[in-house]
């Protein structure tokens, strides 16, 4: 059931963003609240399970890109720059991001603290893989920084909306300049 309750409260985040209340999810369940409250204590609990869900999920993405030995190092940073939480599908309600900065700002730090625990990670791959010269020697810090100031504005919701694409497209164009650039193909 805590499960069940978890996944309807995401899909409730992905359509009203962080501003459902425990009646809305009560209601797409067809169960009392107090019947929500046996299993989460507060909203504040079952939003920071989802966020904790989400982690959970891109730490395990980013495992399994990491030691799939079948990938290059150019295939696996593509694949790295491109994750989102798969758990719960794709998030196109574009104002979650602000809406959980501002009311749950724990919770955006949690998911803070971890996109600098990945950039980390990232960033180390990227240094051995220029020391072993699998990729050709950059400014790594200038590279992270870029790869931090595009991540933190493809959280802008105006900007998805104004170009109508979802954060996942977003990422995935973001990881097909940075890998290569504005070469055309095999050049």
């Amino acid at each position: 059931m805590r499960n069940r309750i978890l996944m309807a409260a995401a899909d409730e985040m992905k359509t009203r963003g962080v501003k459902f209340t425990m009646s809305d999810l009560a209601r797409r369940l067809s169960l009392s609240k107090t019947s929500l409250y046996e299993h989460f204590a507060s909203k504040n609990e079952l939003v920071h399970d989802i966020i904790a869900t989400g982690t959970q999920d891109v730490q395990n993405q980013e495992q399994e890109i990491y030691n799939n030995s079948g990938l290059s190092v150019v295939e696996k940073i593509q694949a790295l720059l491109k994750i989102a939480p798969k758990v719960f599908g794709s998030i196109n309600n574009h104002s979650l991001y602000d809406d959980l900065r501002h009311y749950y700002p724990v919770e955006w730090q949690l998911v803070s603290d971890f996109r600098q625990e990945q950039l980390h990670h990232l960033t180390s791959f990227i240094i051995q893989s220029i020391e072993t010269q699998s990729l050709r020697p950059v400014n790594v810090p200038v590279l992270r920084q870029i790869i931090t100031s595009v991540t933190n504005d493809l959280f802008n919701y105006r900007f998805l909306e104004e170009s109508n694409m979802t954060h996942a497209d977003a990422l995935s164009a973001m990881a097909d300049i940075i890998v290569f650039g504005l070469l055309p193909p095999n050049k």
